[in-house]
């Protein structure tokens, strides 16, 4: 009996060590496509950070081009001003005035200048003229090629922008996976540990009881093997449900009135809405986009990449939350300003008195203090 318990032992170990590698294997390659993420991400944002600087040099220019065209405005103006004084004070409006002006002349000499004169006006006028088309001309042109140069880079940067949201999500899912196989392999571990304990108790037992005892636990931590590995290829979402699970009924214990908390993973919400502080994007009302959002455009589209979908508008936004005490809000929960139907701005908590929000016109979504703006409620998905 007691060959019969080290032979199951034995098996039990081998099972334990198997996993131990595959789970070893799975983290090694999650934190591999973690690592080449993030390398990504750097990089992005590095064109990002390029592009910005681009686009505020092109706009620079554009307003200086813009002041240049107001002021060669101006000098055609006085060009064009000029030319009509010196028609009405020469009166060289049509050939008989100039005939006239010629004819007049008191001596041949002064008729000869008079004829010089005359030529000279005409000569002036033309290349006025002239000057004043090229002028109205390369205005233009500077200005088309500037507008069409902008509107590129801000294309260039909304592409950038979204490939940047979409390595933000690729990075949490990563994270996630990474933190269960984590658990995996830390369960194979003890199970391991486990199995190789029961092998020394097997091999010390003097009985065939304390073999056979020796050998069911092997069994047990051949069964935790078992669960580890269960778990390790169970999703994130998995996992952020049963830890928020188990917060929930921590929380509970301490306070009765306290509601459940989010299903929704916060961490890789917070993650995606802190890079979307860092991309620029400005508030645009009724934007949904990484070109522009509103309060609960911002909301919407975040929490959307995370399968919650979320109303239209602050307002509607907070109907679909179990509305708590902003003292009692955890991150991942929403912050609102107003009340009831008068709900008018919504915010995503994030943690130790901070927000992140898409604010008003002229400003970008970035984060803001409860201390310098006080929501008026938390709501909680």
């Amino acid at each position: 009996m007691k060959k019969l318990g080290l032979k199951k032992v034995a098996v039990m170990a081998a099972a334990a060590f198997t996993v131990l590698g595959v789970a070893t294997s799975a983290s090694a390659d999650t934190q591999s496509d973690l690592d080449a993420v993030k390398a990504k991400i750097a990089e992005t944002e590095k064109k990002v950070s390029e592009g910005q600087v681009a686009l505020s040099k092109l706009e620079s220019q554009e307003a200086k081009t813009s002041q240049e065209i107001a002021t060669l405005k101006k000098n055609i103006a006085a060009r064009s001003e000029q030319l009509a004084d010196q028609a009405r004070a020469a009166q060289l409006n049509d050939a008989g005035s100039m005939l006239e002006f010629v004819a007049n002349s008191d001596s041949v000499t002064e008729a000869v200048s008079r004829t010089v004169t005359v030529a000279t006006v005409v000569r002036a006028n033309n290349q006025t003229l002239a000057d004043q088309k090229a002028d109205k001309e390369k205005l233009a042109q500077k200005q088309t090629d500037l507008q069409a140069a902008a509107e590129k880079q801000k294309k260039q940067n909304k592409e950038l922008a979204q490939a940047r949201a979409d390595l933000a999500v690729q990075k949490t899912d990563l994270e996630a996976k990474k933190a269960s196989e984590d658990e995996a392999k830390a369960k194979a571990e003890a199970a391991k540990k486990a199995a190789e304990e029961a092998a020394k108790q097997v091999a010390a037992a003097k009985s065939t009881d304390d073999a056979e005892k020796a050998a069911n636990q092997a069994e047990a931590a051949a069964a935790s093997v078992s669960s580890s590995s269960n778990n390790g290829n169970n999703n994130s979402n998995n996992q952020a449900a049963s830890q928020t699970t188990s917060q929930a009924s921590s929380q509970a214990s301490s306070t009765s009135a306290a509601p459940a908390a989010s299903s929704v993973n916060s961490s890789s919400v917070l993650a995606m809405a802190d890079s979307l502080t860092k991309m620029h994007i400005p508030y645009v009302w009724g934007g949904t986009s990484l070109s522009g959002f509103d309060c609960s455009g911002l909301t919407q589209y975040v929490y959307g990449h995370f399968g919650k979908s979320l109303a239209r508008t602050a307002a509607a936004q907070a109907a679909q939350t179990t509305r708590i005490p902003v003292s009692q809000a955890q991150p991942g929960d929403l912050l609102f300003w107003g009340e009831g139907g008068g709900v008018y701005h919504v915010a995503i908590y994030v943690g130790g008195g901070s927000y992140i929000h898409a604010p008003t016109e002229g400003q970008f979504v970035k984060y803001g203090s409860i201390s310098g703006w006080a929501p008026s409620f938390a709501g909680r998905l």
